[in-house]
C-alpha cells in the first residue's frame, strides 16, 4: 500500500515539475542595439530589428532541436562612407561569425548562422 502511494506522489510531482518547464518558453538569443539595453529575444518566426547608426538589421530565430539558425539581412542607410554588419557570438562555443558588410547607402546583404541552442548566441548589429 505504501508503494502505490508513494507511486501516485511521484507521479504527480513529476507531471507537475514537467508542466512548468512546459509553460516556459524557449529562448534562444539575445539581441543587443549598441544605446538600447540588452533584450532576450525567442525562438519564433516574426522579425527582429536592430537599428545600428547609418543602418539596419532584420533577423529571424528559428530552432529545431539542438539547432538554432540566426538569418536576415543588413542594410546600410546611410551615405557616410560606412558599412553596416551584424555579428554573432555563441558564449558556450567561444565562436563569432560575422556576416557580410552591407556598404554604400543602400546595399544590402543577407546571411545565415547556425550553432548549438544552448550556446545561447548573442546577436550586435554595428556600422564602421
Amino acid at each position: 500500500m505504501n508503494i502505490k502511494k508513494f507511486g501516485l506522489a511521484a507521479t504527480g510531482a513529476v507531471m507537475a515539475f514537467g508542466s512548468l518547464f512546459a509553460a516556459t518558453p524557449a529562448t534562444a538569443a539575445q539581441a543587443i542595439d549598441g544605446q538600447a539595453p540588452r533584450k532576450e529575444v525567442v525562438c519564433q518566426e516574426n522579425p527582429y530589428n536592430l537599428y545600428p547608426p547609418g543602418g539596419w538589421a532584420q533577423f529571424t530565430v528559428r530552432c529545431g532541436g539542438n539547432t538554432v539558425a540566426i538569418s536576415g539581412w543588413v542594410l546600410d542607410t546611410k551615405k557616410d562612407g560606412k558599412c553596416a554588419y551584424v555579428k554573432v557570438y555563441w558564449p558556450s562555443e567561444n565562436r563569432t561569425v560575422t556576416s557580410p558588410r552591407a556598404c554604400p547607402e543602400k546595399n544590402k546583404k543577407s546571411y545565415t548562422f547556425y550553432g548549438l541552442y544552448a550556446a545561447n548566441p548573442v546577436v550586435t548589429a554595428h556600422t564602421d
